[in-house]
């Protein structure tokens, strides 16, 4: 044994001897942490009456309702706790596997062992600067730095965490993440290049309302309504691949993201094409075809579209367009910048998009205006004029 106890009282706490050290150690049980395990907090003297006093100390801290059993909780302990009960319930699964995914990526190898009680702004920072040397974006740090943020919120809130030290520290700038603008120039000789492709149906709904890959991948016909003086679809689901490699229609990404917007003349035109290239498909593919969920956009045989093959098809018809590359979430940041270049109100921008805000930086958060979107349509009619591929209806 390397210790012997001097005095054990209940409820008191214990004093020992450690020989390894050199040191008194004093213990005092105050409770069960978040996992519900017994927590012991030790105080160290030089001498046995000095890890007496600060035992004492201890005790009078308990006794007057400080938590002092906060200081064995770490920031992995906390931060599972913040996942399990402080998150709200509205949150898509998506989002959730997506912050896990930073905390255990990106923040707990570098805080996770940490003890919240004794975290500073420099171990932030250190994080931050881990990050930063490994070439992550500046979007990624700053996502990482709010998760941080919000973990300890929830900590202050448990009466875990005195001060949040993750406020004041400031994310890195970092290599900066692209945002692909096309004038309307651009867009239009893609739009034609791609008229003759099979997805180009896919391109014009991205390009022209800004959706995102997976719910312009995810959208069904039963949201789709071309008949009428409003056309409209509504984004209801998004397809992405689970951790375990599948592709599936889940919840959009916040609640904001669902939404309905009014499509002009070009996407009603291409949303037809679709359907009748669809229905040529499911007669020439037979019982080989498998469209489960009803989706608009779909492989030959039915099945939902590889997110890889998408982004292979996207980079051949953007060197075909004279750009110098393209994938499907630039189609959206393309969206933003023909609205802009066209006047559209930044609000009105924020919710064709599905944005949560108008200022994720700052994390101002708003409603939307509107139950259906309509301050794209006079930008996006601009583009009527682009030529029709085989795909057009007549």
């Amino acid at each position: 044994m390397s210790t012997t106890t001097v005095r054990r009282d209940k409820g008191t706490g214990s004093v020992a001897f450690d020989r390894t050290s050199g040191f008194w150690v004093g213990r005092l049980e105050v409770g069960k942490d978040l996992a519900g395990r017994r927590i012991r907090v030790k105080v160290i003297g030089a001498s046995r009456s000095e890890a007496r006093t600060k035992l004492e100390e201890l005790r009078r801290k308990r006794e007057a309702g400080i938590d002092v059993g906060a200081r064995t909780t770490t920031f992995a302990e906390l931060a599972d706790a913040w996942l399990d009960r402080g998150l709200p319930a509205d949150l898509s699964e998506n989002t959730v596997w997506n912050y896990e995914r930073i905390l255990r990526g990106h923040i707990l190898p570098t805080l996770g062992a940490k003890r919240v009680a004794d975290l500073r702004s420099d171990d932030i920072d250190a994080m931050l600067d881990v990050m930063a040397d490994r070439g992550m974006a500046a979007s990624s740090m700053r996502h990482a730095l709010n998760l941080t943020r919000r973990v300890l919120r929830f900590g202050m809130r448990r009466d875990l965490v005195v001060r949040n030290v993750a406020e004041p520290v400031q994310s890195r700038r970092g290599p900066k993440a692209e945002r692909y603008g096309l004038t309307v120039k651009q867009a239009k000789k893609l739009l034609r290049v791609a008229a003759d492709d099979r997805l180009a149906g896919l391109i014009t709904v991205s390009l022209l309302l800004g959706l995102r890959p997976g719910e312009a991948a995810g959208l069904t016909w039963e949201n789709v309504k071309t008949k009428g003086k409003r056309p409209t679809i509504t984004v209801a689901a998004s397809l992405r691949r689970t951790p375990l490699g599948a592709l599936m229609l889940v919840a959009p990404k916040t609640p904001t993201s669902r939404r309905t917007l009014e499509i002009p003349p070009p996407v009603v035109d291409a949303l037809k094409a679709q359907r009748r290239m669809q229905k040529a498909e499911q007669v020439a593919a037979g019982r080989a075809w498998r469209n489960t969920y009803d989706l608009v956009f779909t492989t030959e045989v039915g099945t939902p579209l590889d997110p890889s093959n998408v982004r292979r098809v996207y980079s051949r018809l953007a060197k075909e367009a004279g750009l110098a590359h393209l994938h499907p979430h630039m189609l959206r940041h393309a969206a933003a910048s023909l609205l802009s270049a066209a006047g559209v109100p930044i609000e009105d921008i924020s919710d064709t998009l599905g944005h949560r805000s108008v200022n994720v930086t700052a994390e101002i958060y708003r409603h939307p205006i509107a139950p259906v979107r309509s301050g794209h349509m006079v930008a996006m009619n601009q583009l009527i004029d682009i030529p029709r591929g085989r795909h057009a209806p007549t």
